[in-house]
């Protein structure tokens, strides 16, 4: 009988969560849902989540057995979401939470970026995006391939401080690891093996943490666009191909060509002004993230 979930990596995004996901994933004793992200219990982010039934969100579990001591999923915006974290106690109030934080200046840069590459986003210059916060909360200039606005207030999803005081009011700290991304990235085998002492399984001595979701960008952004999100009036014709060459090859197809169109690709520094203006905005929220770890953050402010 498959188990269900008895831990969450819950956010945030572009902090490490990907990597920990995949590196879990092969553990004989650890059973990771092979959709990454359902977003199931965050049914306060509209269309956003993958899945959105029971019956959809255990059948992900079903391949589940005895010898999985830890089965879990990921899901990037149960942290950002108001209801995800509440839905999961009252799902499962012994569940272990993890989460994932870096510096909110660094981590917005980066989700526009990604946002971009997944045709969320078409505002290309970050200082632009960040600028259209307040208009796109009112419902103006959200791209039509964006699923949902929240995705593009940044501000929002830099509040990290906010979303782990409420993270504690719903989950003993006993229950929760919180994992700052630089300790993960200068030892990932050390964070390894504390998330695997925190999920009581046993060490597996993997040594091989190779990077995970680095940045890219599309070489093209038309074909990226039309590949990922067609427009509205070739959405008959691209349907129609797909049953034609059949949904696997079609699948497999829009694979390859997305990517033969990536790069990997370093971003630019921002400007000395907007990270300066970044890091004030996120200052009292590192503030009390700060207090919450019980360490100096000081370096991020």
């Amino acid at each position: 009988m498959a188990a269900i979930p008895n831990f969450f990596i819950v956010g945030a995004p572009k902090c490490g969560t990907t990597a920990l996901y995949e590196y879990l994933r092969p553990h004989a004793n650890i059973y990771m849902s092979a959709v990454k992200e359902p977003h199931f219990f965050a049914d306060d982010l509209g269309r956003y989540p993958l899945i959105k039934t029971p019956q959809e969100y255990a059948r992900l579990f079903e391949a589940s057995t005895a010898n999985h001591l830890a089965v879990g999923e990921a899901s990037v915006y149960y942290l950002r979401s108001l209801a995800a974290i509440p839905n999961i106690r009252g799902f499962n109030p012994d569940a272990k939470l993890i989460a994932m934080f870096r510096n909110p200046a660094d981590v917005v840069y980066s989700l526009h970026s990604q946002l971009l590459y997944w045709s969320e986003e078409t505002v290309e210059d970050f200082e632009a995006a960040w600028r259209l916060q307040e208009r796109r909360a009112r419902g103006l200039d959200v791209p039509p391939t964006c699923r949902e606005p929240f995705l593009l207030q940044y501000r929002e999803i830099g509040r990290f401080g906010t979303q782990t005081e409420r993270l504690l009011a719903h989950f003993p700290r006993a229950r929760v690891k919180l994992i700052v991304y630089e300790d993960f990235a200068a030892s990932p085998r050390k964070l390894y093996e504390e998330v695997l002492e925190f999920l009581g399984v046993p060490d597996d001595n993997r040594t091989e943490f190779p990077p995970v979701n680095e940045n890219k960008r599309a070489e093209v952004t038309w074909l990226r666009d039309f590949m990922r999100k067609p427009p509205p009036r070739l959405r008959h014709a691209y349907r129609r191909l797909k049953r034609t060459v059949g949904p696997q090859r079609m699948s497999t197809l829009t694979r390859k060509l997305l990517e033969l169109n990536t790069v990997k690709a370093r971003r630019p520094p921002l400007s000395p002004e907007l990270r300066a203006e970044l890091v004030d905005t996120f200052r009292e929220e590192v503030a009390r993230l700060a207090l919450i770890l019980d360490r100096d953050l000081s370096h991020w402010r």
